[in-house]
């Protein structure tokens, strides 16, 4: 008899995890729950016996660890209890800010957040509100080293390319140009980080890690929530601004909602100029990195997730940001 096939990614089923919110949480019943968005992570709306509301999010197994949700959940809790406007997690009966869950494929971990009321920037990007977002995460990188992660959460992105290096060779493997050229590519822009490492005029700390244009929601009164900080962690600070720069560019956005952000986040926090130097490095970095991680996770959450266009548009864009950067 033949073995099963491995799960990967499950959903968890709504009915049993409203009673895993109940278990863990003190609110007030009875509990809903109910699939809201399924991704990297699970996201799911519930609602309490009151009417209230918070995101739940279940964190694929594997692909985050706990001590990954320890740091990111930290953060988030050292980040609101600044003044910055972020969701952060609900503490769980006993203070712990998540929980854990099992499932078919292994280990998960999941949290209850505070709701972020709004929509997307994306529905309605206003330039004032990019420079305001901009400004936020110059306060972000100014209280950066302020923050005390309960456990290391280092982003070595030369490292983390290396790794996910056979992944996008399996992608390609029918391309036999864009093989030879993501291998060489991912080589020079690794070996770049390996050059980097200690530049006292490279600042890094606690960031973001994938900030974008949809990841704040906000209110018709110009609130403004940051969320989604799934792929924090110490990193260096100029990487959040091409993250957002490289991003616009992926869903065709309005170019000055980059330089109004841009210019929120020097009024906060200047750039180094090294960092102005090197921000075509990034940016290309930025980019590869993105298509190695999806390649690395396209059998778990497919291409609809993350908007993939095809492969042609990223042979063509990495080239020429290749180029640019001089690589």
């Amino acid at each position: 008899m033949k073995k099963n096939i491995p799960i990967i990614h499950s959903v968890l089923d709504a009915a049993p995890l409203a009673e895993r919110v109940e278990q863990h949480y003190d609110l007030p019943g009875p509990i809903h729950v109910e699939l809201l968005t399924r991704g990297m992570n699970d996201v799911y709306e519930v609602r309490d016996g009151n009417d209230r509301i918070y995101a739940l999010r279940v964190w694929r197994s594997v692909f985050r660890s706990e001590t990954d949700v320890d740091y990111e959940t930290a953060f988030l809790a050292f980040l609101r209890a600044e003044g910055l406007p972020v969701s952060a997690a609900i503490p769980a009966r006993g203070g712990k800010l998540y929980a854990p869950v099992r499932a078919m494929e292994g280990p998960r971990f999941f949290a209850l957040f505070q709701w972020a009321d709004g929509v997307t920037y994306a529905k309605n990007p206003d330039l004032a509100i990019a420079r305001k977002m901009g400004e936020l995460f110059g306060q972000m990188h100014k209280l950066s080293p302020r923050f005390r992660p309960p456990v290391p959460r280092v982003i070595d992105t030369g490292a983390n390319l290396r790794r996910a290096l056979p992944h996008i060779q399996r992608m390609v493997q029918h391309r036999p140009d864009d093989l030879a050229f993501y291998t060489e590519a991912a080589g020079k822009i690794a070996a770049k980080f390996d050059t980097l490492q200690g530049s006292s005029d490279l600042p890094r700390g606690a960031t973001h890690g994938d900030f974008h244009v949809f990841n704040a929601f906000v209110t018709p009164a110009g609130k403004i929530t940051l969320l989604d900080f799934d792929s924090c962690g110490d990193d260096y600070f100029v990487t959040e601004l091409t993250c957002f720069a490289w991003a616009n560019e992926y869903v065709k956005m309005n170019p000055a909602v980059t330089d109004a952000f841009s210019a929120g986040y020097e009024s906060v926090r200047p750039l180094t100029q090294k960092e102005k130097d090197l921000m075509a490095f990034f940016y290309a970095a930025k980019e590869l990195r993105f298509l190695f991680g999806f390649a690395t996770n396209v059998n778990a959450v497919g291409h609809t997730p993350l908007l993939f266009p095809d492969l042609d548009w990223f042979a063509a864009s990495v080239r020429r940001h290749m180029k640019e950067a001089g690589l």
